[in-house]
């Protein structure tokens, strides 16, 4: 149950969850640490820089992150961003914002969260509209990203 402190309503640790569909149960703000996997794996792997805030307001979280890669290790697959601070739900109403620079491929990226997971998987499209993985050969020793997102858990 939240409480009035001070001038601001303050909610306990942890979530005491309510059925209401109108009762706003949650606020939390914190930081969390963004990472990169090729196929899964992040062998090698090493950032300049790595971090992000989120926003959680009931079950929407809303995030914010910098990675820039030092080099991109020896992992290879589908590049995906890591570290997710909360598991996402099975709807995939979410909408991902991106900057990317130092990458190899023409086109626009594209960026989505896996169901229950706490992963983006990354894509690419060409201007004919053809989509595929964003994976190891697109990105150098430098690339970097700042990402927005915004999902549901």
């Amino acid at each position: 149950i939240p409480s009035m402190t001070g001038g601001a309503v303050g909610f306990p640790a942890t979530q005491v969850a309510s059925a209401g569909a109108n009762d706003l149960d949650d606020y939390e703000e914190g930081t969390w640490t963004m990472g990169i996997s090729f196929g899964g794996a992040s062998v090698g792997v090493t950032y300049g820089d790595q971090g992000g805030v989120y926003t959680k307001i009931g079950r929407q979280v809303t995030l914010t992150g910098e990675l820039s890669l030092t080099a991109k290790g020896t992992s290879v697959g589908a590049a995906r961003i890591t570290g997710l601070p909360f598991t996402t739900v099975t709807d995939r109403f979410s909408a991902v914002a991106m900057r990317l620079a130092s990458v190899t491929y023409t086109g626009r990226p594209q960026a989505y969260p896996l169901d229950v997971d706490t992963v983006l998987s990354l894509e690419k499209y060409t201007e004919a509209g053809t989509q595929s993985v964003l994976d190891e050969t697109n990105l150098t020793n430098t690339s970097d990203f700042i990402i927005l997102a915004s999902h549901f858990v």
